[in-house]
């Protein structure tokens, strides 16, 4: 997993996106982002930017990767985000089910509403469901 550090200094030393292209996504200034991709350490350079301007630039990385998995690998990360929804909403429905039933539990209804916190946490957070998604695509054999 990448921090918000890694992405905007990854998107940084990616030479296939432009200096120009990443100033009119962030507002970053043409200058100070030749300066960034110049520096001996890019990462250093990037701890010493404006808060705002690394979330720009990891905002701007997250959107690459997703548009890159979608066009090149058939809506792929579409296609998991609606799954994980999916998932959620079983997960919850399934707690509150539980809740009702004999065999409920006083907490299950907090655990339904635990699994709606995650659901929101993470749909809203471009880098978690990349985080998930590639967690998804590398990892499912290991669970087997």
């Amino acid at each position: 997993m990448l921090t918000v550090i890694d992405r905007a200094t990854e998107l940084l030393k990616d030479k296939s996106v432009t200096t120009e292209e990443i100033h009119q996504a962030t507002g970053i200034s043409v200058k100070l982002l030749n300066e960034a991709r110049t520096a001996k350490d890019v990462t250093s350079f990037v701890n010493n930017l404006k808060y705002s301007e690394v979330i720009a630039l990891t905002d701007l990385f997250n959107n690459l990767q997703i548009d890159y998995l979608n066009k090149n690998h058939d809506n792929d990360f579409y296609k998991f985000v609606i799954r994980i929804g999916e998932w959620f909403d079983e997960s919850i429905g399934i707690q509150e089910e539980y809740f009702q039933s004999e065999e409920g539990l006083d907490d299950d209804l907090m655990v339904a509403t635990a699994v709606q916190t995650l659901n929101d946490i993470s749909t809203k957070d471009k880098s978690i469901m990349l985080d998930l998604y590639f967690s998804y695509t590398r990892d499912e054999q290991n669970m087997l």
